[in-house]
């Protein structure tokens, strides 16, 4: 058996478990074949593996599906330093920001996690807040599942997808699922379009139907996600825009808030006598970019390009007419 093989192999155990953990008496051995597209020979080798290899008890009776016996089975303990520690519960915090994240099961894990610390640093993460932010979404958790299985066996996925551009018109699409990353407040699925023939961002929001596909893909030779993130301005691409050399002007205290970040790769700041920076950078000017300047308002002066400027000229001036005949 190849590495490749294995890894599914490994993933499809690991889920087998997690499903009949979530549904117990559920999951038959032809449901099971169904769901990971394989025989119920292959399934039955892998309760065997449960059985025998893992030593945890696996039961079914005729007319229902697998339950665990006793007690539920546990992933081996962990031990992590204090940094690990808080650097794991300091992600997981982020996480319940975006909604679509069992909240329950990550709060059960921070609480785990914040268990290894000495008990007056526990107290302060503690009272720092560890309880859910986002309510429950079970749509989006369900469409962050299908994809996350499609990602982990390799599977194409066919998905009905809304683009916001154009007014809400939905289009079908098969991609090759590469990576879901959360931005801003919501959630992001990487992958190859075979529509467009090219990388995509799809937001699982506007996702209105998804489908796991029978047929396999290999990964794009030479595809690196932080590259591809790092080519553009967050998380959009003007696919057909070209690259700008962008020069920005802010004055205090603008200043101060964009030297404090990093905002792209390859930027360059410039601090100025009198407190303001230059900012300069090489990027495609996409809306997202346009609003990010637009945050700043006066404190902002847009040297390069002249599009930019035009276009903030013009943004300027809508906002203004709607505010005196509103």
């Amino acid at each position: 058996m190849g590495r490749e093989q294995e890894t599914r192999r490994v993933a499809r155990l690991l889920e087998i478990i997690w499903l009949i953990q979530a549904a117990p008496r559920y999951w038959t051995r032809q449901r099971l074949a169904e769901r990971f597209e394989v025989s119920v020979r292959s399934i039955t080798s892998d309760i065997q593996v449960i059985r025998h290899r893992l030593a945890w008890d696996v039961r079914t009776e005729r007319g229902s599906g697998y339950h665990f016996h006793g007690p539920v089975p546990r992933l081996p303990s962990v031990n992590y330093s204090v940094p690990e520690a808080l650097a794991l519960i300091l992600a997981a915090q982020a996480g319940m920001n975006y909604g679509g994240v069992p909240q329950e099961e990550l709060g059960s894990a921070i609480r785990r996690l914040t268990s290894v610390f000495p008990e007056d640093l526990r107290r302060f993460i503690e009272q720092s807040g560890v309880t859910p932010a986002s309510p429950a979404d079970d749509r989006r958790t369900a469409l962050l599942s299908t994809a996350a299985s499609a990602i982990s066996r390799s599977h194409c996925l066919a998905l009905t997808y809304r683009v916001a551009s154009r007014g809400g018109e939905e289009t079908e699409r098969v991609i090759d699922p590469l990576a879901i990353l959360p931005y801003d407040k919501s959630w992001q699925l990487v992958g190859y379009c075979h529509l467009r023939q090219a990388v995509r961002v799809f937001k699982i929001d506007r996702i209105k139907k998804l489908d796991i596909l029978p047929q396999r893909f290999n990964r794009p030779a030479g595809f690196d996600l932080g590259q591809f993130l790092a080519s553009g301005w967050g998380i959009m691409r003007g696919l057909d825009a070209p690259v700008d050399d962008v020069t920005l002007l802010f004055r205090p205290p603008a200043s101060e808030w964009v030297a404090e970040g990093e905002w792209h790769e390859g930027e360059i700041i410039e601090r100025q006598p009198d407190g303001s920076i230059i900012y300069r950078a090489s990027i495609q000017v996409t809306p997202e970019f346009q609003r990010w300047v637009l945050r700043y308002g006066r404190m902002v002066d847009i040297i390069a390009p002249s599009h930019l400027r035009d276009w903030l000229v013009a943004e300027a001036r809508a906002i203004l007419d709607r505010a005196e005949t509103a």
